[in-house]
């Protein structure tokens, strides 16, 4: 016996197609919840999880499993559940502003975090500080802020310093 590889969504009520239409096109929702929302559209369609998954650019299993979690939970299916991990303290919005702090006298780190909780009404360390300056690349050409910035380097290594 020959499979033919086809699995198709169970109908969709006219209201849930609906439903599914506006949360695919919603500028409140998750990119993952749109992508989920319009590949169980399609397949109410009558589109295979082969093209599905092309036109969503994700593997057949993972759209296989987002119309198995649609056959048990519906709605709840589209919404990702929670994941591990911290939530940073500053987001990469803020980081700009955090930057420019920082610019303003960049060998004082301290006072640059005592302003960013004034500003922010959040404490961070040195060591955020310094992680948050790494990740958006400042440097020894953006103002000098750390003297191991200035001793790296093109190979990222330090150079020793000699004694005399």
């Amino acid at each position: 016996m020959r499979r033919t590889g086809r699995k198709f969504i169970s109908p969709i009520e006219p209201l849930a197609l609906k439903w599914l239409s506006l949360i695919e096109f919603s500028d409140e929702e998750s990119n993952r919840t749109k992508l989920r929302a319009q590949a169980l559209r399609l397949s109410n369609s009558g589109y295979s999880i082969s093209q599905i998954s092309q036109i969503c650019l994700t593997t057949h299993e993972t759209v296989s499993k987002w119309i198995d979690g649609w056959e048990k939970y519906q709605f709840d299916s589209l919404i990702d559940k929670p994941r591990s991990g911290r939530t940073p303290l500053i987001h990469s919005e803020m980081h700009d502003e955090v930057i420019d702090i920082v610019k303003k006298n960049p060998r004082q780190l301290k006072s640059a975090i005592t302003e960013i909780q004034e500003k922010f009404g959040k404490k961070i360390s040195v060591k955020t500080l310094k992680r948050i300056i790494k990740k958006n690349c400042v440097g020894v050409e953006d103002g000098n802020l750390s003297k191991a910035n200035a001793m790296r380097t093109s190979s990222g290594k330090r150079k020793r310093k000699l004694k005399s």
